[in-house]
């Protein structure tokens, strides 16, 4: 287990605290199952890194993204990713949980 570095935009520091958002899509891996990350003062624990389809992730995992919709979702993918929205690209998901205490 190693610790890694995960970038996240400020609007996320809620969901992120309050674990509503427990994965985040990346356009490359940033951690193996078992390593562990910091953000907004919290430390949080991967549990799972695999490869999906940027529409599925979209259509099914837009909450867990932290987001209020798939439209909120695709637009905060868009607004980092504006050249790399193919809905059949695959990217990397990592869900993660809170580490308590």
């Amino acid at each position: 287990m190693s610790k890694v570095y995960i970038p996240f935009m400020a609007r996320f520091r809620e969901p992120l605290l309050n674990g509503t958002k427990t994965m985040t899509t990346r356009s490359k891996r940033y951690g193996w199952k078992g390593d562990t990350f910091d953000a907004f003062g919290a430390t949080f624990q991967i549990a799972d890194v695999y490869v999906a389809a940027l529409s599925w992730i979209a259509k099914y995992c837009w909450q867990v993204e932290g987001c209020s919709s798939e439209q909120d979702f695709m637009d905060v993918w868009k607004s980092i990713h504006y050249k790399l929205n193919d809905p059949r690209s695959q990217w990397y998901v990592h869900r993660f949980k809170k580490v308590e205490g």
